[in-house]
């Protein structure tokens, strides 16, 4: 593979944000008039998405098949790793990690070997950061964690801190794989850090939800080839799949109070899955977190969150649900954390037939009134999201943190950000009425002059291109080493 060819994947994340920006201008003016079918060519063939993209019907962007445990040469990292929870409680996990002796990555083999790496060496890394919460705050990373974590992660294409995907994508298991039934009933991670059976359950329901989200993945691709062909019938059967998927993902989404107290999650989930960013940090005077053997100057790395998952991304390129100017910053860090694959598929998504285009050339038909409810579906998914975290993050925030360990919290800084999402979900549907109350206006009405679409797209482009040299730059050195 060319080194050019190498670049591209690693920085196929950041491609997103300039597909984002672009196409806001492209539909601000309403229907194009156009009923031909679109000339771009369609996304890919179902039978690559597993392949190219990580992509499954029946689990949507999560592995199929996590490991649970590494190869024999890594057990000093399973026994650390699968007994996390015990020595957080005994207060040893930084005791077991000043012992460990710095391991060869090479030695990794097969993807699910490199991704059950990352998984480990980021809870590992969780637990000796906050092993005594914020007054014990270390300053460095050990070279035997930190060598190793910052190598799988330039393999793999993620920032070396936790992310949705060592939490959710890759940390479950069954309890009894012959049925294969993805419920909580039949569903366990495979590491836990501190919060027990409701840490379980809060990563859980996000594979359920992954799981859910699968059929909608598959028809996306069903979707932009009936528009590409003409096809209306195809068209309106795909629109119908991907609204009954949205709609059970908020269905599992629903399901979190079961099994999780906002209690729970404050006190203990979301200090630990803190990145070097949190305001824990900033309180005793660290910029960041130093990896020993990696970089001389502080990392300051975000953390875990449900919100940089790929699904909602996926959904907004397929539906052209366009993001404001304002949130570009937002979402070239969001994609920074999606795994190279998946980006690609939310950047290949972007790139094909326009199904919102085609939408509108056929007003008051079938097609236009399931698309509207696809919309409706992502806004009452959003709606939820924004339930969720005002009951988990915002109302808790307001008490102090009842722990045995002080925990400053992680904040609300991604509130603004998710309305913001909503909102503009609700400006892509077609009927004026449903837009959110503001001074400014709807993106349909608001008729940018045709130089403004250049302008956009040129802005869109230097902050990408920034982008993409800083992540560059970096693979060039993770390869290097």
């Amino acid at each position: 593979m060319t080194v050019i060819h190498q670049w591209i994947q690693q920085v196929s994340p950041c491609v997103i944000i300039v597909l984002m920006m672009t196409t806001t201008t492209s539909h601000s003016g309403g229907s194009t008039g156009e009923s031909k079918p679109s000339a771009r060519v369609p996304l890919c063939d179902r039978r690559t998405l597993k392949e190219q993209y990580g992509v499954t019907e029946e689990f949507g962007f999560a592995s199929e098949s996590p490991l649970t445990e590494l190869p024999e040469y890594f057990k000093p990292w399973n026994d650390i790793a699968l007994n996390l929870q015990q020595l957080m409680e005994e207060r040893r996990v930084r005791d077991e990690v000043e012992n460990l002796p710095l391991l060869d990555h090479n030695k990794l083999g097969s993807s699910a070997e490199w991704e059950a790496a990352h998984m480990f060496l980021a809870y590992i890394t969780q637990a000796y950061v906050w092993q005594d919460g914020d007054e014990g705050i270390p300053e460095v990373l050990p070279e035997a964690v930190a060598v190793p974590y910052h190598a799988v992660s330039g393999h793999l294409g993620i920032p070396a801190s936790m992310t949705y995907f060592d939490n959710a994508l890759v940390n479950w298991k069954w309890k009894d794989e012959e049925q294969r039934h993805c419920g909580p009933e039949n569903l366990e991670t495979v590491l836990t850090l501190a919060g027990g059976r409701e840490e379980q359950w809060f990563f859980l329901v996000s594979v359920m939800i992954e799981a859910e989200c699968g059929p909608a993945l598959c028809a996306i691709v069903d979707a932009q080839q009936a528009v590409f062909d003409g096809d209306d019938t195809k068209l309106e059967e795909a629109l119908i799949v991907i609204e009954g998927a949205v709609l059970k993902m908020v269905k599992q989404f629903k399901r979190m109070g079961d099994g999780l107290t906002p209690e729970t999650f404050h006190n203990l989930i979301s200090p630990t899955i803190s990145g070097s960013e949190a305001p824990a940090f900033r309180a005793k005077g660290l910029t960041g977190l130093i990896y020993e053997g990696v970089s001389d100057e502080p990392l300051v790395l975000r953390g875990s969150s449900g919100i940089t998952n790929s699904i909602l991304p996926s959904l907004d390129a397929a539906l052209g649900i366009n993001h404001r100017r304002s949130d570009v910053v937002h979402l070239g860090d969001f994609a920074e954390c999606m795994p190279g694959k998946h980006a690609a598929f939310v950047s290949a998504v972007a790139r094909g037939p326009s199904i919102r285009n085609y939408v509108e050339s056929l007003p008051g038909s079938n097609v236009q009134v399931n698309y509207i409810k696809c919309l409706k579906a992502v806004q009452f998914f959003r709606d939820f999201h924004l339930q969720v975290v005002t009951r988990y993050a915002i109302i808790p925030s307001k008490k102090p943190i009842q722990s045995t360990r002080k925990y400053t919290g992680t904040g609300v800084k991604d509130l603004v950000f998710l309305k913001g999402m909503r909102d503009n979900t609700i400006r892509a549907r077609f009927d004026k009425s449903t837009s959110p109350k503001s001074n400014r206006k709807s993106p349909q009405t608001t008729g940018h002059k045709p130089g403004n679409g250049v302008i956009l797209a040129t802005v869109g482009i230097c902050a990408v291109a920034i982008l993409l040299y800083h992540k560059f730059e970096r693979v060039s050195l993770s390869q290097a080493e």
